[in-house]
């Protein structure tokens, strides 16, 4: 490892995403005295400094998904992904430039690109971080991550109840049976439902693992059909433009047009602004005394 240091890349959404709907099952949301919401942002940064703990990165940044669903690169390739999201919840909307605020406190960057999501921002710095020798750390809740693991790039998925799962080239094959390279072919088999990425219908996760495993990857399998069964091959011949199509949505995109510094994502912080801005959110004494 170059003695540059470690990189943890953080993906926004999930992070608070999740955060809201941890602390908003109950029905509770947390406000300002003056009505702000708060309960995402707070719990995202207790997310981001539980992180900064357990990784201790010389370097953080966090990535973003900055487009419409409409105007994502991928809603040209394909009119139904991700067709079925749903608004956001009204309470979290405003959390959105908050969190945001909150990150500039620390001196983390925001890192996002029109048309893109924060799983390509985060693809794009990983491989050119890691391509000088940096170790990368992602923490995220999206398992299509796992197409960017390498020697150098590890990815903790995120767990309910502040767990996570780690995964290297070593675990990922332990854990999934499969390689880095493999992530991509076994979603394009499967498909994606929460992404409304279709794959082969009939064909699950087990099934997807299976055949890729076997044949190595996607075009060696469809290379070698006559070796699966009569209703295997039809299946996947009938649905091969629909496959390839899968394979290229499911596909991380590694050179979005970003503006960087990694010098700007040192993780440095000056106390007094953070505490500053946890009063104006009245974040109260258990995150002010994690930032001294």
């Amino acid at each position: 490892m170059s003695d540059s240091g470690k990189v943890l890349l953080i993906d926004g959404m999930s992070f608070l995403f999740r955060a809201f709907y941890a602390s908003a099952w109950g029905g509770g949301y947390r406000q300002t005295s003056t009505g702000v919401y708060t309960n995402a942002v707070h719990g995202f940064t207790k997310m981001m400094l539980d992180y900064a703990d357990l990784v201790k990165p010389t370097h953080l940044i966090v990535g973003w998904d900055v487009a419409s669903r409409e105007s994502l690169v991928r809603s040209q390739w394909y009119d139904g992904y991700k067709s079925n999201r749903q608004a956001p919840p009204e309470e979290l909307i405003p959390q959105f430039d908050l969190v945001k605020e909150v990150t500039e406190a620390f001196s983390v960057p925001n890192l996002g690109c029109p048309g893109f999501e924060g799983d390509d921002v985060l693809g794009t710095l990983s491989t050119s971080l890691s391509a000088d020798g940096h170790q990368v750390v992602i923490a995220t809740g999206d398992y299509d991550s796992l197409q960017l693991v390498s020697d150098l790039v590890s990815v903790k998925i995120l767990k309910n109840g502040g767990k996570h799962e780690h995964y290297n080239p070593a675990s990922l094959l332990t854990m999934r049976g499969i390689s880095p390279e493999q992530v991509v072919d076994v979603k394009a088999l499967m498909g994606d439902a929460s992404d409304c990425i279709p794959g082969c219908p009939g064909i699950g996760e087990k099934t997807a693992t299976k055949l890729i495993t076997e044949h190595g990857d996607l075009d060696r399998l469809y290379g070698n059909l006559e070796s699966c069964t009569a209703k295997m091959r039809s299946k996947l011949e009938d649905h091969r433009d629909q496959v390839y199509l899968s394979q290229k949505l499911a596909t991380i995109i590694r050179d979005v047009p970003l503006e960087f510094s990694l010098e700007a994502a040192a993780w440095e912080f000056d106390r007094d602004m953070v505490r500053s801005k946890f009063e104006e959110l009245e974040f109260g004494r258990s995150l002010a005394t994690r930032v001294g």
